[in-house]
């Protein structure tokens, strides 16, 4: 029995079809189905059964799954501890900075307080830098944007809530009374990184306003240097809201109100099959999912 093996078995379980799964793991849907078949060979035993054009599991599917999680686990615990790490009271996180500022730090806080003997260590970054740490295996769960479908190959997502982008500026800023639109039109804008997932969205609504080809001041999606800009200039930035929304609240920036439906974008865990077999993540993704509630 080989790693490909249990991948694809557990691939098939968690989505419920072979073509499913096959997409996930970047592999085509006859080499999938072959290796399931080598594996109920080897097993003796039949691990799924075909109802309609879902593939469910058998009783010997359920057992097997118990089994296969619990060792795709200790394999990863394996890996991580050639590394001198003890972690089994210790839960390893990547969050964007949307996050970062106000919904995790609630989230960590309970999840201290109801797990007292465990530890968070939290990575911060961009969405495809922290997907490439979740493959690795240096995080367990990262809370971020929906990945494209091609980066989502072997994961899981589970979407949260939506959160909405805003434009911001100054307080006091001379045209905060203006439609957004002049507003964008009249002032030296800051907008995210190439390759951010919300620079799309933003690049569409400045396509709508008819600057699809404007060249920004910066580009950014860090706080500390933007907010920097912002308050000795006129300038504005399209932002998510999690960034800023402390600073809106505190009265130091003021949003413009864009009223588009599709400046915004999903937010969400993603994780890998084998998480379901640790307990502290399991935990931690009962409290996302709980605090989550209130950012909708």
């Amino acid at each position: 029995m080989k790693l490909r093996h249990i991948e694809g078995f557990l691939a098939v379980a968690q989505d419920g079809t072979i073509s499913g799964a096959a997409r996930k793991l970047n592999i085509t849907q006859p080499a999938l189905s072959k290796t399931i078949g080598e594996l109920e060979l080897r097993l003796g035993s039949v691990l799924f059964d075909r109802v309609g054009r879902k593939t469910v599991l058998t009783a010997a599917g359920e057992t097997f799954q118990r089994h296969a999680l619990s060792a795709m686990n200790s394999i990863e615990a394996g890996v991580r501890s050639l590394g001198g790490e003890d972690r089994r009271h210790t839960v390893s996180v990547g969050i964007l900075p949307t996050v970062a500022g106000e919904f995790f730090p609630s989230v960590a806080l309970e999840f201290s307080r109801q797990r007292p003997e465990a530890q968070i260590r939290v990575l911060t970054g961009p969405n495809k830098y922290l997907l490439e740490r979740l493959r690795a295996g240096d995080i367990d769960l990262m809370v971020g944007r929906m990945p494209t479908a091609a980066d989502l190959a072997g994961l899981k997502f589970e979407f949260l809530y939506e959160e909405p982008i805003w434009l911001v500026g100054r307080a006091g800023h001379p045209l905060a009374e203006a439609e957004p639109a002049d507003a964008v039109r009249s002032s030296p804008l800051i907008l995210p990184n190439k390759g951010a997932i919300i620079r799309e969205a933003v690049d569409a609504y400045l396509n709508v306003v008819g600057l699809d080809d404007v060249q920004p001041v910066f580009e950014t999606v860090t706080l500390s240097f933007a907010r920097a800009l912002l308050v000795n200039s006129d300038m504005l930035w399209f932002i998510s809201r999690g960034v800023v929304r402390q600073e809106v609240l505190s009265g130091s920036l003021m949003t413009f109100p864009l009223r588009n439906a599709f400046m915004s974008g999903a937010l969400g865990m993603t994780t890998k099959p084998a998480a379901e077999a640790n307990g502290l993540v399991v935990h931690l993704s009962e409290l996302l999912r709980k605090f989550s509630v209130s950012e909708d």
